[in-house]
């Protein structure tokens, strides 16, 4: 079975909602620690992991954008990326434009029509730029009623398949 990594938001932790869905779903799934930690520290936890295992990462708002560094910096193939609401323009080291703008591996967003916090054009332009395919779902940031179209692109992009 393919592992899976978790990267959780600035203000949620590493066994939430997304995290229990995902365990629950079947996978393996490793979730650090990442609270009160800039997104520089954060790149730095996450990547000995990617470089370790290879997963499939799923990365929740600010762990979003955690993902799409730390794998860029991994410089490894993966099997993909699932971002949910990714804060792909947070204006902090060590992300810049050039980052921003490759993807090292197939990534699906999924992000709700109705989120207050990181605004869904965020998620468009990346996708525009990156190829990323972009699922809008008609939810909010925390994507509480869209748990199925999140396990259903992290099957899409799992190699090994894991039973509904």
């Amino acid at each position: 079975m393919t592992t899976l990594l978790f990267c959780h938001g600035l203000e949620s932790g590493p066994h939430g909602r997304k995290y229990q869905a995902l365990t629950a779903a079947g996978f393996e799934v490793h979730a650090p620690d990442c609270r009160g930690m800039c997104l520089a520290q954060r790149v730095e936890v996450i990547t000995p992991f990617i470089q370790g295992d290879r997963p499939l990462i799923v990365g929740s708002s600010y762990g979003g954008i955690t993902a799409v560094l730390a794998a860029a910096r991994a410089a490894l193939d993966l099997p993909g990326m699932v971002l949910c609401a990714p804060a792909l323009e947070v204006d902090e080291p060590p992300n810049d434009a050039t980052l921003r703008s490759q993807l090292p591996c197939p990534t699906t967003i999924v992000h709700g029509l109705h989120d207050g916090v990181i605004a869904i054009d965020v998620s468009r332009r990346f996708a525009a730029r990156t190829g990323a395919k972009l699922i809008e779902v008609g939810d909010d940031h925390r994507l509480a009623r869209s748990m199925d179209v999140i396990l259903d692109a992290v099957r899409a992009l799992n190699p090994v398949r894991v039973p509904p």
